[in-house]
């Protein structure tokens, strides 16, 4: 029987150790492995946190409540929405109902953790285990790398020297005169704190102007109208309606003018036709019948009209 040889031991022992490690890291999770020394003593009670990412969030990450460690995060999960950091909190810390979930760093470039943030009213119900703090109650907080990103786009994008530019701007309109500068400073300070003591007024313009840009905007059909050609054509023809209207007020200025002798008359022509009525007309049981000195007259110059129309020539 041949023995195999020292090198062909050594090829299956790396061929069999590389195979172990290949299965093992296909199911590897960092964060199902924290460091010891990283939790909390005593018994836990468990809280789901739903954060919008956890990229930066270490396994065993620490979790505070006003300023104390209560409890450290487990594990991680993700959903199809949301990152799911599993933390355990000590049973003697009873969180309230409402409570919001941050992260922050304890320095620029320190360890980010976990902050549980209680509701400013606080109401007699409390987590308990297996609780879940959705997305709409926790916050990533700006994160370094976002800072630095945000800083360098700043640098990059010319921002920095254009602002250099506006401070030069801004010393050159500045006077050289120190007692004038100070003089133009307190000015400045006077006006800042006329501006803060009548903040109630500022409050009611700003109020005053919001109202007026919603009623503009509910009006926005009128003023196309009103700056319309439509609306124009008929802003000329103004002139045209006011020269008939005073016109005709002129006419019944000079009618009334030429009647001024009648109106001292008016009663006694009044009084007058009292007196001629019943001599012209009588009571009838109709407004159709005609009696008295009138139907006579009519009825006498219908006779006439009539022996004329058929006297023989």
């Amino acid at each position: 029987m041949n023995r195999p040889s020292p090198r062909r031991l050594t090829g299956l022992l790396a061929m069999i150790v590389a195979a172990v490690v290949l299965c093992a890291g296909c199911s590897f999770n960092p964060s199902n492995y924290v460091m010891p020394g990283t939790g909390v003593g005593g018994p836990t009670y468990r809280i789901d946190l739903e954060f919008a990412s956890l990229l930066s969030l270490p396994a065993g990450a620490e979790v505070r409540s006003n300023g104390a460690k209560v409890g450290s995060m487990r594990s991680i999960t993700l959903s199809d929405e949301s990152a799911v950091a599993h933390i355990e909190v000590s049973s003697d810390v009873e969180l309230p109902r409402g409570t919001r979930a941050e992260l922050r760093q304890t320095s620029v470039l320190g360890d980010i953790y976990i902050a549980l943030i209680p509701p400013a009213e606080v109401g007699p119900v409390s987590l308990a285990d297996g609780d879940v703090i959705g997305l709409a109650d926790t916050d990533r907080g700006p994160q370094i790398e976002d800072v630095l990103a945000r800083m360098a786009d700043f640098v990059n994008a010319g921002s920095m020297t254009r602002l250099q530019d506006a401070i030069a701007e801004l010393n050159k309109t500045l006077p050289n005169d120190v007692a004038e500068l100070r003089g133009v400073a307190e000015f400045g300070s006077a006006a800042l704190n006329e501006t803060a003591s009548n903040m109630a007024a500022l409050d009611r313009t700003l109020d005053a102007t919001a109202r007026l840009t919603g009623r503009l905007d509910e009006m926005r059909d009128q003023l196309g109208f009103m700056f319309s050609d439509h609306a124009r054509s008929r802003l000329e023809r103004v002139p045209q309606f006011m020269t008939a209207v005073l016109n005709v007020v002129i006419d019944v200025n000079t009618l009334t003018t030429g009647l001024e002798w009648l109106i001292p008359r008016l009663p006694h022509v009044r009084a007058n036709l009292e007196q001629i009525a019943p001599l012209i007309r009588e009571p009838s049981p109709s407004a159709h019948q005609l009696n008295g000195n009138a139907a006579t007259a009519v009825s006498l110059t219908k006779t006439s009209w009539s022996r004329s129309c058929w006297a023989p020539t």
